[in-house]
């Protein structure tokens, strides 16, 4: 009857013993035989029954669980030996470690998952289940999560309603980003290119309408020299003529054709053209020989080409300068009279000095104005000086804030515990040891890639 019972009881416990997972005196040991290990402290979080259905879940994905409580070292130096036995053994691998004394739990990856994956998967479901305190939920959670993400068989083939979303499409954030393109260059166009083309449009038509006058003037000095007996009867000075009528037709031509301000210079040149050979007709009627190319009139280009270059200070102040002048301008010039100066009206409808003029550098540039005048008057009485920008010991802008040291997206999760990078928060707990040797896992160094442990308390 003895020897019945004592087989009745053999036979339970082998059935009981089978259930549960064997015990291991060294972290190693266990490491190496089971992927959920759990030391005598860790009983209160995880069940025997919970550590089995754990690793079920992870069948062989090489996902693994620590839960036993960290050393008078800190939770570093605990999950740093975890790293270090799992490193010896693969070559990749996920470990989560529930600090059963912190109640801290981290993860790490090696070559399983992206950078930081496995410390998000962590930090997410500690925080998922931080109102409900249900650890044991929380693996499994992490299990599950780690599995779709690292693409592994268990995890597609049982996701669980607790693992995580599948990694989200960029195709919405790509089209955001190409409209927030298209918008940009929309508002861009209304509020930069439409003006700009709406103040090249304006600059065109007082261009036109300057070269207008121009053209009226020249033609009616064409005009008079057919009357002009002296050149008309001069063979020479009449073919002048000729050309100088033929140099107006282009610029009606060419002002008919203007669409931009740029195009408006071809008219100007054949008006040029056209004052140059009026003048060389009247040279030639008066038996002279033909005078050498000049600019135009400085104060009038209607007046026609220069004879003589003179020295002229503007009315209103600033520098003196060399301006061509033809020969009535000349005299008033010798005579200490200012002479009158070409105007035009600008867009609000004033009339305006016409080397001032918004159009200026478009058109009267045709008139063989040189550089030096043309940059030192036409562009503005007087060139303004650029803005000054004053820095300080900051550089340019408002000055930087320093945030102390350390790094951005990652660090401290804050905790009394010492336990640095890895977060932590002391809510109680046994300080006692474990089954593999009791106090600290270790310590030291741990060598490899990976991830932040990331992470939280529950």
């Amino acid at each position: 009857m003895r020897r019945l019972l004592a087989l009745v009881i053999g036979m339970l416990a082998a059935v009981w013993l089978s259930g549960a997972p064997a015990r291991a005196s060294t972290l190693d040991d266990c490491l190496a035989q089971h992927h959920v290990c759990v030391t005598s402290d860790g009983r209160s979080l995880i069940s025997q029954s919970q550590q089995a259905q754990l690793e079920r879940q992870i069948g062989h994905d090489d996902i693994y669980l620590v839960v036993a409580a960290s050393g008078s070292s800190g939770y570093d130096a605990a999950m740093r030996q975890v790293i270090s036995v799992l490193s010896a053994q693969h070559k990749q691998f996920v470990v989560g470690f529930l600090d059963s004394r912190l109640k801290h739990f981290g993860a790490y990856n090696q070559g399983m998952l992206p950078p930081g994956g496995a410390a998000s998967i962590a930090t997410t479901v500690v925080q998922q289940h931080q109102a409900d305190q249900d650890v044991f939920a929380a693996l499994q959670d992490f299990v599950r999560d780690v599995q779709q993400q690292s693409g592994s068989a268990a995890g597609s083939a049982s996701p669980g309603p607790g693992a995580a979303a599948s990694p989200p499409s960029h195709t919405l954030r790509n089209v955001l980003i190409l409209l927030g393109v298209v918008l940009l260059v929309v508002i861009g166009g209304f509020l930069i290119w439409r003006p700009r083309r709406m103040r090249r449009r304006q600059e065109l038509n007082e261009a036109k309408a300057a070269a207008q006058d121009d053209l009226i003037a020249l033609n009616a000095r064409i005009t008079d020299h057919q009357n002009d007996v002296s050149v008309q009867g001069n063979p020479e000075a009449a073919a002048e003529q000729a050309a100088a009528l033929n140099a107006y037709e282009r610029g009606t031509s060419a002002l008919d054709a203007a669409r931009r301000p740029g195009d408006m210079q071809a008219v100007s040149r054949a008006i040029a053209e056209g004052q140059y050979r009026l003048a060389c007709a009247e040279a030639l009627a008066n038996g002279q020989p033909k005078p050498g190319r000049r600019p135009m009139c400085f104060f009038d280009p209607r007046h026609g080409m220069s004879v003589a270059d003179v020295s002229w200070a503007p009315p209103d102040g600033g520098p003196s300068r060399t301006v061509p002048a033809c020969v009535d301008c000349e005299r008033k010039i010798d005579q200490g009279l200012q002479p009158d100066m070409r105007t035009v009206e600008d867009s609000s409808g004033s009339r305006v000095v016409y080397v001032n003029s918004g159009f200026a550098p478009a058109y009267w540039g045709g008139f063989g104005y040189g550089p030096g005048l043309f940059t030192g008057f036409l562009l503005g009485e007087a060139l303004a000086s650029p803005p000054i920008f004053v820095t300080n010991e900051y550089g340019y802008g408002e000055p930087g804030y320093s945030d102390g040291g350390g790094n951005f997206g990652g660090g401290d999760f804050s905790g009394n515990d010492g336990s640095g990078d890895f977060g932590g928060g002391d809510f109680g707990g046994s300080d006692g040891g474990a089954d593999w040797g009791g106090g600290d896992f270790g310590g030291g160094d741990f060598g490899g890639g990976g991830d932040n442990f990331g992470g939280g308390d529950f």
